[in-house]
């Protein structure tokens, strides 16, 4: 085992149960070359074509690598999920002072709960919602 109970149990195995009852594909401890170094990512979630990293940490000292990871996932979305609020706002904080990223990932660091209900709004709208540019559905009056 790679991590502690409170980070494999808790954190990422809640935000597996959510991916997969909202019919996404999970990849767990999905490995990642990143300057000639295998890296692994928590937990890789895709449905739709869109492609989610969820990266937990209870501290703010590897964020920028989970930036870097996610980034060469491809990923649309990081969701950094922490046990807390003042582990998620140390994140944040440290996310601000990380260099502009070229690649279009929307980065968001946010205690479980949180974390939790915007993956499961994440995974509901690549369902229900068009793509972008897509016209929309028009309505009978």
């Amino acid at each position: 085992m790679r991590a502690d109970l409170s980070h494999n149990d808790i954190l990422v195995g809640r935000l597996r149960l959510v991916a997969e009852a909202c019919g996404a594909t999970v990849y767990s401890e999905q490995p990642v070359q990143i300057a000639n170094t295998t890296c692994y990512a928590d937990l890789v979630v895709e449905k739709d074509g869109r492609r989610i990293v969820s990266a937990a940490e209870q501290s703010c000292r590897r964020v920028d690598n989970d930036v870097r990871k996610a980034v060469a996932l491809g990923a649309q979305l990081l969701l950094i999920v922490t046990p807390d609020s003042f582990t998620a706002q140390s994140c944040r904080r440290r996310l601000r002072r990380h260099p502009p990223l070229v690649a279009k990932i929307k980065v968001i660091a946010c205690p479980l709960g949180a974390a939790l209900e915007i993956l499961r709004q994440a995974l509901d709208a690549s369902r229900s919602q068009p793509a972008l540019g897509a016209p929309l559905p028009r309505t009978q009056p």
